[in-house]
């Protein structure tokens, strides 16, 4: 066991002989112990060492630690001394460095830790977890920094990934992170300063007054597929939660229907016009179980379904480029252009925030054009009351 003082620069510490198989110095270096003085080379900085403590541990390994705390040798022995009685007493223990796992090793844990999750979001993080694993799985988590995420993003860019997905995947490697401080894995997030991608918004396609007319009438459509689109052009729910009625979600007394909106969980309760109770009670006189749609569980693979099959069902009638989530956006959109409060609009659609729900809405088109028609009509006014002046002048 001893104490040595490790000089940090090579001009103070001594040469060895090349070759020298016993490392013999042949050219001793500055003997400081750290204190300053004559002796030491010009343009040093003050901190030009620390002192070390070396020893054996209990199972006989060597040891050699820095304590950038202690400023002279005097209190390097006294730490010795204090080391050397918790060895014997049997009570020494050096704080054992971490394991960091990399990603892939890791991700099988997190997905672990998000089995309780709602099934669309257990399955979106899966999907982020592999694709991440695949391309960033044998870097260790405490590496995974800025740099190394930027190149990740530029790679699927390049791989023609839209920036919204790439944002999403982002976001997934961040939570999975910021688990691994909670578990103490890690004591920060590496790639905290990675900003999102910028997004373009695109314009939602929304029915028509001809093609809501056509799903009224309904004579292209069969009953029960037209009974399910009608729900959600009444109510605004969404293809699962449709799918996933029960008569029991359905007061006719009170006329309201109610169901679990599939995103935030909340029980949102919206009334039921007389047209859409008058459908669905003439839909009930030949229906077996209290499914309305559907008599067994719903899972995702059977959402799926019916999604790809309201596609092609929608294309049949010509409605191009539509999707049965088009009749929630025509739902949001027809009660923006009437007004409806944001408040309202935001309960029935059962959105958690009011942000949400404007980014659904869309504002009525007529108000813009009459804006600008008002703005065209006063700068007008006012160039032909400037010209009737100058030509008076004239």
């Amino acid at each position: 066991m001893a104490v040595r003082f490790r000089k940090y620069f090579s001009r103070c510490k001594g040469k060895r002989a090349e070759g020298d198989k016993y490392g013999r110095v042949i050219e001793g270096g500055v003997e400081c112990e750290g204190k300053r003085g004559k002796h030491c080379p010009q343009g040093l900085p003050m901190l030009c060492g620390a002192w070390s403590i070396e020893f054996r541990d209990p199972n006989g390994r060597w040891v050699s630690k820095v304590y950038p705390e202690i400023r002279n040798r005097t209190e390097a022995v006294h730490f010795l001394s204090i080391i050397r009685t918790d060895i014997l007493r049997k009570k020494f223990s050096l704080p054992c460095e971490r394991a960091i796992p990399t990603l892939k090793e890791y991700t099988k844990r997190y997905l672990e830790l998000c089995k309780n999750d709602k099934e669309n979001t257990f399955i979106a993080k899966q999907r982020a977890v592999n694709i991440l694993a695949a391309l960033l799985g044998d870097y260790k988590l405490d590496k995974l920094n800025d740099v190394v995420v930027e190149k990740y993003i530029i790679k699927r860019q390049d791989e023609g990934i839209k920036p919204g997905s790439i944002n999403e995947d982002v976001s997934k490697l961040k939570h999975i992170l910021s688990t691994a401080c909670k578990e103490g894995i890690l004591n920060s997030i590496p790639c905290n300063n990675i900003k999102k991608l910028k997004v373009l918004q695109t314009r939602d396609r929304v029915l028509s007054s001809e093609e809501i007319t056509v799903i009224l009438k309904g004579d292209s459509l069969k009953a029960k597929d037209r009974l399910m689109i009608l729900v959600s052009f009444f109510t605004g729910m969404r293809l699962n939660e449709v799918v996933s009625l029960k008569w029991s979600d359905v007061d006719f007394t009170r006329s309201l229907i109610s169901f679990i909106a599939s995103k935030t969980g909340k029980l949102v309760t919206v009334p039921l016009s007389s047209y859409l109770a008058s459908e669905l009670q003439a839909h009930k006189a030949n229906s077996t179980g209290n499914g309305i749609f559907e008599n067994k569980t719903i899972t995702r693979r059977i959402s799926n379904t019916y999604s790809a099959y309201f596609i092609k069902v929608f294309k049949k009638i010509n409605f191009c480029g539509f999707s049965f989530h088009g009749l929630r956006h025509t739902f949001l959109s027809l009660h923006g252009d009437m007004g409806t409060g944001a408040f309202i609009t935001k309960e029935l659609a059962g959105h958690s925030t009011l942000d949400m729900t404007l980014r659904y809405t869309h504002v009525n088109l007529d108000h813009k054009r009459k804006a600008i028609e008002a703005y065209t009509g006063h700068v007008l006014n006012n160039t032909n009351k400037v010209m009737s002046l100058k030509a008076q002048k004239g």
